[in-house]
């Protein structure tokens, strides 16, 4: 490895796509570098400018000025590589924690935050005013990090869950699926529109026929009533002004349940702050149906019915709420992230009291009935 009168460290080659991949069997895995060479042009573009290589590199915010005042930089490619691998070698003074990786072109970050060099040079030049945008994220990015590994850190851990699972199953109703067709009238098979591809772009923002999710409805009613049947639950429906059917699940152990179904959609809200959506997401895209949907429904209700339901808050210093899933069959999911906005800062602080006095986060089962009526 070079080394640098510019950068503290020593000068490494830019990571290829390849370097990311683990070949067994095969030499160690070389660490990734936080400095790297192929910057020269950039830095003698610079002393030409009357300006100071090594201060750019110690000074980001000179150096986004600097950028910003001399578009001419990516006239050529060998110029823009350069001061891409300049500003991506400024980035790991400011984050020393900062490494470079190759994935679909250079990158320079962290696990958590990751900045495409090419997409930087070129948004400097063409949105100068994202200036201080980008200093607070370079401000916030250590504290993301620790977040990060405090969050990490909660799912490291195998758990051992006493779950409660009904004597009978829960039977799924047969749904009734009707045909759906596009505009050229062929039958749209959603679920495998894409055939294992990926979707167009214009998908993401398209949705069509909403009222696929429709028959997944019905299995609310059977699941509810399945629930009641054999745990010790109260049940309370009832429906609002819009005409949303509403379930309130109150067990005598565990979490609570309310579930709101719409024509395409039910909201679920368990626990103290987790909150769900099923279908999570109405997109082309995504290509959900009514049977994924009902899927979603079934495995987050019985899952939390049965003990599988974890919500910890706050987590580091921006008070995430991290939740996880576990099903009795061994699956399970997890995530993170701010809880519902709408949550004042004194029920915050209720769910906040009440999580800290479960074990390690975690509900325990509903309590089966002595006996069915």
């Amino acid at each position: 490895m070079s080394t640098s009168n510019i950068f503290p460290g020593a000068l490494a080659p830019m990571p290829d796509a390849m370097s990311a991949t683990l070949i067994w069997p095969g030499p160690e895995p070389v660490a990734p570098p936080r400095f790297v060479e192929g910057f020269e042009l950039f830095a003698a573009f610079a002393r030409e400018a009357g300006a100071d290589p090594a201060a750019l590199a110690a000074d980001l915010g000179a150096l986004w000025d600097f950028v910003a005042a001399h578009p001419e930089l990516l006239a050529a490619p060998e110029t823009a590589e350069a001061a891409e691998r300049f500003l991506g070698n400024a980035i790991a003074v400011v984050h020393p924690a900062a490494r470079w990786r190759f994935t679909s072109e250079p990158e320079v970050g962290t696990s958590t935050i990751s900045v495409p060099v090419a997409g930087l040079l070129r948004g400097i030049i063409e949105h100068p005013e994202q200036r201080e945008p980008f200093r607070e994220m370079l401000v916030s990015w250590p504290q993301a990090d620790r977040d990060a590994e405090e969050h990490a850190a909660l799912t490291h851990d195998e758990v051992d869950i006493d779950f409660v699972v009904t004597p009978v199953p829960f039977t799924r109703p047969v749904l009734s699926i009707p045909e759906f067709v596009d505009e050229s009238g062929h039958v749209i098979h959603y679920g495998s529109r894409w055939a294992g591809g990926s979707p167009p772009e214009d998908a993401y923002s398209r949705v069509t026929h909403p009222e696929r999710f429709a028959p997944a409805m019905g299995v609310v009613d059977a699941l509810v009533d399945h629930l009641e049947t054999w745990y010790d639950v109260d049940v309370d429906r009832r429906s609002d002004e819009s005409g949303a059917r509403i379930w309130h699940l109150r067990p005598t152990t565990g979490a609570q349940i309310t579930l709101t179904e719409t024509a395409e959609s039910v909201f679920i809200q368990a626990g103290a702050l987790t909150r769900e959506y099923a279908p999570s997401c109405t997109c082309d895209a995504c290509d959900e149906t009514a049977e994924s949907v009902a899927d979603q429904i079934e495995e987050t209700v019985l899952a939390i019915a049965a003990g599988g339901l974890r919500e910890v808050y706050p987590v580091g210093q921006r008070r995430w709420l991290h939740t996880e899933r576990r099903t009795p069959d061994g699956g399970g999911r997890s995530g993170g992230g701010q809880p519902d906005p709408s949550l004042s800062a004194d029920e915050l602080d209720d769910a906040a009291d009440l999580l800290g006095r479960l074990p390690d986060g975690w509900w325990p089962a509903w309590t089966l009935r002595s006996a069915q009526s």
